[in-house]
């Protein structure tokens, strides 16, 4: 009996088994441990160092901003100072000039508040003009027997019946009369003339017609002030008269408050134009968010974003450059303007070095750098 593999197909071609190259790699067992990449471990201490980084960065930013908030802040509060301080110089004159006493020295006592230097040359001029303007009392001379014997003639008596006196000098403080003057000088407009008298009154006699003299003072000093802001004269002023209306009761819902708050923005922007650019928009932009028509604060805001622009361009910094030239195009067209704005963008983009001279704008214009006037 033939076996079965005579009946399968024989192969004419015999190959014989492959060599072995080496030994076989058995497969792991659950004995050994599985080799894998770094372990948790390491991977946690990455996480907790990039939560720190993190943390410190916003930190450092914060603190950055805080800096350079109080920075901005001070030199907002020294401006509007400044602007007080000069304000109450450039009438200190006046009051010499017309004797008013009681002005003077009011104003005397806030410059030195303020340590301004030269208040206290002030001070000394304030008292010598008071004691030029008292009475001065002429002395009778004593009798003697030859005149007591003679009678007196025509010239003499009309002499002595001219001399000052005390009664008659001082009569012209008498606080009832001088609230009567203030109550006359309220109801003809006459608002500053009604202010210097219910100043008088309250330093000759301070308990006297408390309610109507406070009163009236707060009605004087809102309404002089509320003028000056919406003429746009003598910021400065307005601002401390609306300061001592508060301390007669002007309420805080008043819109006085609101024309103190823009007239210090004011007062603070033009302080800061041609000598620092950022704080200047920063005024402007928050008057011109409010109030557009307020004074020249839309050509002003226009200008600054102009000249801006001209000194980024300066230092070559053309991306924020075009950035402030398109501001500046937002508010009013420009020809000259636009090309400086495209040239910028253009410079921006491309990355390349304009072909000019140093400290010359795109079209040519002078451009000087940052913080120098006239810009």
């Amino acid at each position: 009996m033939s076996s079965p593999e005579d009946t399968q197909p024989v192969s004419p071609i015999k190959e014989p088994p492959p060599a072995r190259l080496g030994d076989l790699i058995a497969p792991p067992t659950d004995d050994e441990p599985v080799r894998s990449g770094p372990g948790c471990f390491l991977y946690g201490i990455i996480g907790v160092g990039a939560v720190v980084i993190a943390v410190l960065i916003v930190l450092l930013a914060g603190a950055a901003g805080w800096t350079s908030g109080q920075r901005l802040s001070q030199q907002n509060a020294t401006a509007t100072q400044s602007a007080r301080v000069n304000e109450q110089l450039q009438l200190v004159p006046g009051d010499i000039e017309n004797g008013n006493t009681v002005m003077l020295k009011a104003r005397v006592e806030y410059l030195l508040t303020l340590g301004v230097p030269n208040a206290s040359e002030l001070a000394i001029t304030a008292t010598a003009l008071y004691l030029s303007v008292q009475p001065t009392i002429t002395p009778t001379p004593e009798p003697t027997q030859a005149d007591a014997t003679s009678a007196p003639t025509e010239e003499t008596t009309a002499t002595a019946t001219e001399l000052p006196t005390l009664e008659s000098a001082s009569s012209g403080f008498d606080p009832a009369a001088l609230l009567e003057d203030a109550r006359q000088a309220v109801a003809t407009a006459q608002y500053e003339d009604a202010i210097d008298l219910l100043d008088a009154i309250i330093r000759i006699d301070p308990s006297f017609e408390t309610n109507t003299v406070r009163s009236l003072m707060l009605e004087a000093l809102s309404t002089r002030a509320l003028n000056l802001f919406r003429s746009g004269n003598q910021l400065a002023e307005a601002i401390l008269l609306t300061d001592r209306a508060v301390q007669f009761g002007l309420s805080g819902d008043s819109d006085l408050l609101y024309e103190q708050y823009i007239a210090t923005l004011y007062l603070n922007a033009t302080s800061a134009i041609g000598t620092n650019y950022p704080a200047a928009i920063q005024a402007l932009r928050e008057i011109y968010s409010q109030t557009p028509n307020y004074a020249d604060v839309q050509q002003l805001l226009f200008q600054q974003y102009r000249a801006y622009g001209d000194a980024l361009a300066a230092g070559s910094d053309y991306c924020s450059a075009a950035s402030q030239y398109q501001n500046a195009l937002n508010m009013f067209v420009d020809g000259a303007l636009t090309a400086k704005r495209d040239n910028a963008q253009q410079i921006c983009e491309q990355g390349v070095t304009p072909v000019g001279t140093p400290g010359v704008g795109p079209d040519g214009t002078p451009i000087a750098p940052i913080g120098v006037p006239g810009t």
